[in-house]
């Protein structure tokens, strides 16, 4: 049954966090790299190995970017073993089926789960819920099956070539894999859509629709289609292929483009009362949540969206601008991006005597697309536990266009906070905004 919607919402904690990500493979390796400021950005290997022949074979210019923050060291059969309980046949078929968006998510679920100290068997399954997103879903699967039809024909056409690309499919397998029969959703909402997931599930969990819900996003788009579409945009960072880990630049006056990632976060958001009677031990509380629209222009970000998105989400939360005392902003490295985001985070903090504490943590990671607002919550989940901030690298010179903003620059600060806020945007403008808050009981 579900509870009264007019009925006062119920409130919303972190109990488990996973992450796959440049930065490593679990939740403790990538966050005490991030502290320590060190990038995950390096050589492109998954599709340009030679880069004398990538260069020759799609006549590619000198300064195409063959960099990015891949995910190394990842097998999904070993991780498999690991975190899962028990090994089932299906297991092996599941890998062949599955694209790495829809594996890496299943690796950062499966460890989100253990370190929530769930026991699934347990629980209700039509109560526990699944919302994964997806910017690209299985666009590497995509291209390798399409070059399969070109070169070899038809009969070399994967028949899993529909399930690796389906964006929902990450949620799918996940929902399969817990039996979860709770809400079952996948948002693709281009760079903000890890973030939105969390949103959705956290009003499924506040509206009384599941007393649990796995989320995030995962992103596994370092293809060579998917790459040259961003080049061609004038997105990417260029001239960096000799030194990869100064790429991305947030907020820099160097700043000229972002750097390709991948990688998966996943939350475990439970119903306050519901963790309270399994004595699970509780990582923070989700108080605040908007999205909106800018109306505009689908690359060109409106700063009046982001603005509103901000003050909605703080409205939400109860909170007022001058409570905020860390921000993790979007801050991919792009010029525009970069200096329409500043503006925003000065003028929705004017009133304030001091503005929040800003890291920028793209500069190590690189852009994770759908992933990334995800990852960067577990971050933020981390800061307000640990009252530890990760520095914004590669910032020799703020350009001058986003002065102002109380930039952690090149060393993590150790500092008591209590409310943070995650920005995230995407193409189309859409935008996400969540506030967190140290849990106190």
């Amino acid at each position: 049954m579900f509870t009264n919607k007019t009925v006062e919402l119920r409130r919303v904690v972190v109990t488990g966090m996973g992450l796959i990500s440049p930065l490593g493979n679990d939740v403790p390796t990538a966050w005490r790299r991030l502290l320590a400021g060190e990038s995950g950005i390096g050589p492109t290997t998954h599709f340009a190995q030679n880069v004398a022949e990538f260069q020759e074979r799609f006549r590619a210019p000198d300064d195409f970017p063959l960099i990015a923050g891949e995910v190394k060291d990842f097998e999904i059969k070993t991780i498999l073993r690991q975190r899962k309980k028990n090994q089932t046949r299906e297991d092996n078929k599941l890998i062949k089926y599955t694209d790495h968006f829809t594996q890496y998510a299943l690796a950062a679920s499966l460890e989100a789960v253990n370190n929530s100290g769930l026991a699934l068997e347990q629980e209700n399954p039509d109560r526990v819920g699944i919302i994964i997103a997806s910017g690209m879903g299985g666009v590497g699967s995509w291209e390798e099956q399409h070059e399969n039809l070109l070169t070899q024909g038809v009969k070399k056409v994967s028949p899993f070539t529909v399930p690796k690309l389906l964006p929902n499919l990450a949620a799918g397998n996940v929902s399969i894999s817990f039996q979860a029969r709770g809400p079952n959703a996948a948002l693709s909402t281009a760079c903000a859509a890890g973030a939105h997931a969390i949103g959705s599930a956290f009003r499924s969990i506040q509206l009384g629709e599941a007393e649990l819900m796995a989320t995030g996003g995962a992103e596994a788009a370092i293809t060579p289609l998917t790459v040259t579409g961003f080049y061609r945009m004038g997105a990417l960072a260029t001239g960096y292929n000799d030194r990869p880990t100064l790429a991305s630049r947030p907020f820099d006056r160097q700043h000229q483009g972002f750097v390709m990632a991948e990688g998966a976060g996943i939350l475990i958001l439970e119903e306050l009362e519901h963790a309270r009677r399994r004595n699970a031990r509780i990582l923070a509380e989700l108080i605040g949540f908007s999205t909106t629209g800018d109306a505009r222009h689908i690359t060109d970000p409106d700063i009046n969206g982001a603005v509103r998105c901000m003050h909605m989400a703080l409205q939400d939360a109860g909170l007022t601008p001058a409570q905020i005392d860390y921000v993790n902003p979007h801050a991919t490295s792009t010029p525009t991006g970069d200096r329409n985001e500043a503006a925003a985070l000065i003028q929705c903090f004017s009133s304030c005597q001091r503005m929040p504490l800003v890291s920028a943590t793209k500069s190590m990671t690189g852009h994770m697309l759908g992933a990334a607002g995800a990852v960067e919550a577990i971050f933020v989940i981390l800061s307000l536990s640990q009252g530890l901030i990760p520095p914004t690298i590669n910032v020799d010179e703020i350009d001058p266009e986003c002065v102002g903003l109380n930039l952690v620059r090149n060393k993590a600060l150790e500092i008591p906070l209590r409310y943070a806020l995650s920005n995230s945007f995407g193409f189309g403008g859409t935008n996400a905004s969540l506030v967190f808050k140290r849990y106190e009981v």
